[in-house]
């Protein structure tokens, strides 16, 4: 019995040793393969100084994960993060815009190139953000240490010195698709004779006129912004980023290079499908959740519309408000025909006589109402947020764009179906045209619109990680691998000629001309001594002259 006990326990005492080394050698594996071991909390600093609600919406949900995630946040920003739900550090920044009047600024500023205005936009936009008290005093006066930096590219190139100030790795935030400005700096291919110009009015199958237009503003984008534009930027940050150490900082040219990671607010539904370098990330519709419950009264409002509802809205830069009287006089008599109730965000508290079928509000929840089954239609600016939404909520829009993006993104949604489109700054009487279409043709057409719309959103909503994971897996994976610095291709190294082959061909085609000289020549000489023989072997033997 005791050799019986004997045996048994050295049986499990075997065993624990087998499943002891069992467990270390899957340990060992599982270490070599790369499993994601739990990502400790990191110091976060997001440099989002600027007065863009609508571009800071966008990604706030990112920042409100990270600060959920348990990573220390400090946010520089005029807005808050209203839905975190751990406490983070907030540097509140002024706010001057007040109640700007975009309207009036957008009709002079659409009649200037883009390329053109931004050399002056860009940099003015970045000063006017830098030179506030709150934000010059964090340069100045923080001492903080972070293992991260995020900041938004729109057009605020100068804005990479705040990573080389607390030397830790930078993620660019990009409120649009990557243009040619952007790209160039870490060589993510960009052809525009296919890749339409974010601000153009082309798709993507150009003709000969729009591929040459587009051809053209990229060569200002990169060649000439370089000479004027890029020099601006430059003199804004070594006047602003002034800091203990600032006077070894690298050139500007090279702090872009160094960007580890660019978030993309794009999507091939939405733009156009583009190839992009390993560092670049398509995470469009963050913002973009299933809709939730509506607050009771307005519930009622949208239930009790039997023909379904139409919400009208031109995002949080251009307001309704501010439309010439005539305009809205013009919008509510067409609006009046229609069978649907029309929800109207107006911003002010003077509000114009009304049909029965409109109700207007200085806010709505955008994102319940478009997810509403009984939405019928977005009448929209046109907005890469609101289009966002609408193509993610499967709604058919109306669009109205002002100025910027809003064209382009209105003609390519146009382009898929999903919408249609009138220049605000056109004849008013286009939009009695539009509605026509979308309520007054017969319903197979209108069904059409939501059939695409439908089919669009499937598109969209199919992705292997939801757009807002898949932001915060990629910023954590930079911080994780101290910059990702893999992931960049070995064309950041090369100069431009390099990078187009300009020596490659320059050398081929000396080898190709000296080749043709070289057969030249020696085809002549051989040629020519043909010749020679074949005139030596047919001449006629010189006689001589008989002597006397």
């Amino acid at each position: 019995m005791m050799r019986t006990f004997a045996l048994s326990t050295a049986f499990c005492n075997t065993m624990q040793l087998l499943t002891l080394l069992t467990l270390l050698l899957f340990a060992e594996r599982s270490s070599s393969e790369g499993v994601k071991l739990p990502a400790k909390p990191l110091s976060i600093l997001a440099f989002l100084p600027t007065e863009g609600k609508s571009h800071f919406m966008g990604f706030k949900p990112l920042l409100e994960s990270l600060v959920s995630r348990g990573h220390n946040v400090t946010l520089v920003a005029p807005f808050a993060l209203d839905g975190a739900k751990r406490p983070y550090r907030h540097v509140k920044v002024e706010q001057t815009l007040g109640d700007f009047d975009m309207l009036k600024v957008a009709k002079y500023v659409n009649l200037i190139p883009t390329p053109l205005h931004l050399w002056w936009f860009g940099p003015h936009i970045s000063e006017t953000s830098l030179d506030k008290p709150s934000v010059a005093n964090f340069i100045r006066s923080d001492r903080s240490s972070f293992d991260l930096v995020l900041f938004e590219n729109f057009y605020h190139e100068c804005f990479v010195a705040i990573g080389h100030k607390y030397g830790a790795p930078l993620v660019q935030l990009l409120p649009f698709s990557a243009n040619s400005r952007v790209s160039q700096w870490h060589s993510n291919p960009y052809n525009p004779a296919y890749i339409p110009d974010l601000t153009s009015r082309f798709g993507s199958n150009m003709t000969f006129a729009q591929r040459t237009s587009n051809a053209v503003s990229a060569f200002f984008y990169t060649a000439v912004s370089r000479l004027v534009y890029l020099p601006r930027q430059r003199a804004v940050a070594d006047k602003h980023f002034v800091y203990p150490g600032h006077e070894r900082r690298p050139d500007l040219v090279d702090m872009l290079r160094n960007v580890s990671l660019t978030l993309v607010n794009s999507h091939p539904i939405i733009g156009t499908a583009v190839p992009m370098v390993p560092s670049y990330v398509h995470v469009a519709g963050m913002h973009c959740v299933p809709a939730g419950p509506l607050p009771e009264d307005l519930k009622q409002i949208v239930e009790s519309a039997k023909e379904g509802i139409v919400y009208f809205s031109l995002g949080s830069v251009v307001k309704s408000s501010k439309m010439p009287k005539e305009t809205v006089s013009l919008l509510l008599s067409e609006l009046s025909k229609i069978e649907q109730t029309v929800l109207w965000k107006w911003e002010a508290d003077d509000v114009p006589q009304l049909p029965k079928n409109v109700i207007v509000r200085k806010w709505f929840p955008q994102n319940d109402i478009l997810g509403h089954k009984n939405c019928k239609l977005f009448i929209t600016h046109g907005g890469v947020q609101s289009t966002t939404e609408s193509i993610y909520h499967g709604v058919p829009m109306l669009a109205i764009p002002v100025f910027g993006d809003q064209q382009g993104n209105s003609l390519r949604a146009q382009y898929r179906g999903i919408n249609n489109y009138t220049d605000y700054y056109n004849n008013y009487t286009i939009f009695r045209n539009q509605s026509i279409i979308l309520f007054y043709s017969p319903f197979i057409r209108h069904r059409r619109y939501r059939e695409n719309a439908r089919k669009t959103s499937a598109v969209f909503r199919d992705n292997p990680l939801p757009p807002l994971e898949k932001a915060v897996f990629w910023v954590e994976y930079v911080a994780r691998h101290s910059g990702a610095k893999h992931l960049r291709t070995a064309a950041n190294d090369l100069y431009w000629f390099q990078y187009m082959l300009l020596d490659v061909l320059l050398l081929v085609s000396f080898v190709v001309v000296l080749m043709a000289w070289t057969t030249k020549k020696m085809l002549g000489c051989v040629f020519g001594r043909c010749c020679r023989r074949s005139r030596n072997i047919t001449s006629p033997p010189t006689v001589g002259k008989k002597t006397q």
